[in-house]
């Protein structure tokens, strides 16, 4: 290391924020302009920005960048970690599509189209194994590196930060913000900057696989609140998680000469407690919602029938829960809900249907249309419709 400039936080300060005018003024142009091969030359600035420092510095990358081989207790430590994270964030997007439904609906159509816009593999590098290497030569390396002698957590806590912020995206903020916790604990505790890279790499591994199985919704996603609920209920087991996981980074021997503090044990379960007693209150209320809509009618068809016309209105935007139950036989049922505008909002047909599925709705007046088709003299067909 050169003595003369040792490493300290304003230096990793800075260069974060230099990392930040670099993305505004050439990476998010180059990524407008070049999509995906756009993000694989971002990432090798970032890997820039970890390096040249370093060297100018004259700073040993040894120890900017620790790496060594890992034991096979402290790859399972960073699956277990990697199960929690993926709670963890899922718990905190469903909050975020239940707040933002329109933003976090963009943002996923967004990735969706960057991932197929290149053949799997090639997709799967750029977005998993560029990241992992570069952001984590930047972030747990470089950055990292000028926090010594920062306390422990408020280390972890300052690094997640600049993980959010790194991101330059309000709606994935938080969740950015706790991976880059997580990614930030596992290298303080290991000193090892294989295991954030392998957690990098197959969290967004897992990403771009699970876009395989998805369709870029021309809709705006809703969450109700009762789902909310009943994920943050979900999330209650997170924190005992990640103790486990921690356990898993240290050796036996460590674990036995530093057992787990009773201090560590109890944030766990009042972590654990705030959770499940939040998300029960929220799954009921979502539950004791008033219905902002509510109609069930029987009726015998034909071709003649006339359409079956109801209004209802809204006193506020939000994201609703909607239950349809039709069923008919030989009789098609068209149900269109419309604003008084003549925006359509929802239009599907069924024969016989039962769903459940969250629905975006604005403050305004609605009219919902039941129209039927069919060959039939008096076909039977009833019709369920709750909104709340």
């Amino acid at each position: 290391m050169n003595p003369a400039i040792k490493p300290r936080v304003a230096i990793g300060i800075f260069v974060f924020l230099l990392v930040i005018v670099l993305t505004i003024i050439v990476a998010v142009p180059v990524q407008s302009a070049w999509k995906i091969w756009g993000l694989a030359i971002t990432e090798l600035m970032l890997l820039a920005c970890a390096l040249v420092p370093a060297l100018l510095l004259k700073w040993d990358l040894k120890e900017v960048f620790p790496v060594k081989i890992p034991s096979l207790r402290q790859l399972f430590g960073v699956l277990v970690f990697l199960a929690g994270s993926y709670l963890s964030v899922l718990a905190i997007n469903m909050v975020i599509f239940y707040l933002f439904p329109q933003g976090l609906t963009d943002v996923s159509n967004q990735f969706l189209y960057l991932f197929r816009s290149v053949p799997l593999p090639v997709a799967l590098f750029i977005v998993a194994v560029m990241p992992a290497v570069c952001e984590e030569c930047l972030h747990r390396g470089f950055i990292l590196y000028n926090f010594q002698g920062v306390g422990k957590w408020a280390t972890v806590l300052a690094m997640g930060l600049i993980f959010g912020i790194f991101h330059l995206d309000p709606y994935r903020f938080l969740g950015t913000a706790v991976l880059g916790v997580l990614l930030t604990f596992i290298m303080v505790e290991t000193r090892n900057l294989l295991l954030p890279m392998l957690f990098h790499l197959l969290n967004n591994a897992f990403s771009v696989l699970a876009s395989l199985t998805s369709e870029p919704s021309a809709e705006v996603i809703s969450v109700p609140l009762t789902a909310v609920g009943v994920y943050l209920v979900m999330a209650a087991i997170i924190p005992f998680i990640f103790l486990w996981g921690s356990r898993l980074l240290k050796s036996k021997e460590e674990c036995r000469n530093h057992p787990l503090s009773k201090r560590a044990k109890l944030f766990a379960i009042i972590v654990a407690l705030v959770l499940l007693i939040s998300g029960i209150a929220i799954a009921a209320a979502g539950i004791l919602q008033t219905p902002i809509f509510e109609t069930a009618f029987t009726a015998s068809v034909d071709k003649d029938t006339p359409p079956n016309i109801l209004d209802f209105s809204v006193e506020k935007d939000g994201s609703c829960i909607m239950f349809l139950d039709i069923q008919g036989s030989g009789v098609i049922t068209t149900m269109i809900i419309s604003k008084d505008t003549g925006e359509e909002i929802y239009n599907a047909s069924y024969e016989s249907i039962s769903l459940e599925g969250g629905i975006s709705i604005e403050a305004g007046e609605y009219t919902v249309t039941f129209s039927f088709q069919t060959d039939q003299e008096n076909a039977p067909v009833s019709v369920n419709l709750l909104i709340k």
